[in-house]
């Protein structure tokens, strides 16, 4: 490497940053995908990452612990912000120091390459921090240390061409480093436990989910998914082509009136988006907690509401001892005496105390299930019932769930690709509203669709006509019945629609 190129001179034998010039294509594994061009870039030597650090942590020490909170009271955005100040300062000297020493100037982007290392490395995150950082990145697929492949939001596939550790057992040192420190609770990840899952506060305000595999596979398998999507709400959601404007009003009203709704549908299509989106519509004054096994609703982070009570489910260590489940969860939520219950996603008998405390008279629960379609939900809490301890009968789970709920709402992904383009599109959208009634002469709930597909492209418009009942509640709580008359609803046209990140 030339001494004479920027920031070279200076750094370590062996250690030097290897600057990139012009543009380079990153493959794909999708024929006919658009090659992604990105800048001109630096990656900062790994010596030079280790002595920022190393100064950064010193002046840490130096602020003492007067001025430094105890860890059960740190704020992680505000730490971030802090060791970000101090690496920033570190660096900003050290750039003066090879001006002094009359080396060649450093660009502004190797200087945000090495805060954002420094800051990485200090919170463990070491080369994920990059990938969390990118907007338009949605799920990052780590199988093994060398092998990284990007899904971005338009529902294409980058290959990254970095490593992001010295190998397969740094990375799964790295992991559990992560895991022991990260989230609510400390989780194991080791050849005992070699199933992890856990939030990592990077990415965003809600942070990421990190799942986690090793021992089990050829080689360690790591999956992060962002939470592109926070602080959104229904009104945001029409324009990301998700809900239409009569969608919009029907679901505040049901919100409003204190209907307890089931959020369905397959993986990734919005099931935890648009439960923030409806939990934004409950009044600020209300008490909501959310039982979650891995934190990712994020509403006590959102400042909408003043009264949230969060809740993480713990796995057990190694002995086995130490777990708190979901179940041990809603057990507890009725002692603090919520306004609102909201899991986070429905999996196993949990189902059982979710349906005894909606049924008990808690108003406005809701919850995410994965189901292949609205009519399916019913037999999908059956078959969750049965994994309860003891198990729940299947036809005391019909009538738990009619006297329990009374609106499912399920959504649909679709996505397209233009081979005349190349370009990837990515659409979730709602494509039925169900309302559950009383059990019928087929033992299950009656279950009436009130919005369904059309056959366009599956979005949802007016089909039956709500219960008196349910109408009677909605009406009171501001929805016009006259919006259930438009026949094709009321959904956006396409070419208005837009990404929301």
């Amino acid at each position: 490497m030339s001494a004479d190129r920027p920031g070279q001179a200076h750094l370590p034998t062996g250690h030097q940053t290897q600057w990139r010039g012009g543009l380079r294509a990153v493959t794909t594994d999708r024929p006919g995908t658009q090659p992604v061009k990105e800048q001109p870039t630096a990656r900062p030597a790994r010596d030079l990452v280790d002595q920022i650090r190393l100064a950064v942590a010193v002046s840490l020490d130096e602020l003492g612990h007067d001025d430094v909170p105890a860890p059960e009271n740190r704020d992680p955005a505000a730490e971030h912000a802090r060791v970000l100040a101090l690496a920033q300062e570190e660096i900003t000297a050290w750039v003066v120091r090879n001006a002094q020493a009359g080396r060649p100037p450093v660009p502004l982007s190797f200087e945000r390459e090495l805060a954002q290392a420094v800051v990485a490395s200090m919170a463990g995150l070491g080369a994920l921090l990059p990938l969390l950082e990118r907007e338009d990145v949605e799920n990052i697929h780590i199988h093994g240390y060398d092998r990284v492949w990007l899904e971005l939001a338009d529902g294409s596939l980058e290959r990254w061409p970095y490593v992001v550790a010295d190998s397969d057992a740094t990375l799964i040192t790295m992991v559990a480093d992560l895991a022991a420190r990260m989230g609510r609770t400390a989780r194991e990840f080791s050849p005992a436990n070699p199933m992890v899952s856990f939030r990592i506060p990077a990415g965003g305000l809600l942070g990421a989910r990190l799942s986690a595999v090793m021992s089990l596979t050829d080689r360690p398998r790591i999956a992060i998914r962002r939470h592109r999507l926070h602080d959104v709400g229904l009104d945001d959601l029409v324009r990301a082509g998700t809900v239409d404007f009569l969608l919009v009003a029907f679901l505040r009203a049901a919100v409003r009136a204190g209907k307890n709704i089931v959020v369905t549908g397959g993986p990734y299509t919005g099931k935890t988006t648009i439960l923030r989106a409806l939990a934004r519509e409950i009044p600020a004054n209300e008490h909501l907690i959310t039982v979650e096994d891995d934190a990712e609703l994020g509403l006590d982070l959102l400042g909408t509401h003043s009264l949230v009570t969060p809740l993480e489910a713990r796995q057990a260590n190694a002995e086995g001892v130490g777990e708190v489940t979901l179940d041990d969860l809603l057990k507890q939520t009725l002692r603090h005496s919520p306004s609102r219950v909201l899991v986070g996603e429905v999996r196993a008998g949990e189902v059982t105390s979710l349906l005894r405390a909606l049924g008990n008279g808690a108003a406005g629960g809701m919850c995410t299930l994965h189901a292949a379609s609205a009519s399916a939900v019913t037999d999908r809490i059956a078959a969750l019932g049965q994994l309860a301890t003891p198990p729940l009968p299947v036809e005391a789970a019909y009538r738990w769930s009619a006297s329990a709920l009374h609106l499912v709402v399920h959504l649909a992904k679709a996505d397209h690709h233009d081979p005349r383009t190349g370009q990837f599109s990515r659409q979730r959208y709602v494509t039925e509203i169900a309302e559950l009634g009383p059990v019928g002469d087929t033992g299950r709930p009656d279950l009436t669709h009130l919005f369904s597909p059309r056959p366009v492209d599956g979005r949802a418009i007016p089909a039956f006509p709500p219960s008196p009942g349910l109408l009677a509640d909605l009406i009171r709580h501001g929805f016009d019945p006259g919006l259930l008359h438009r026949g094709e609803g009321d959904w956006q046209p396409a070419f208005l629609r837009r990404d929301l990140s």
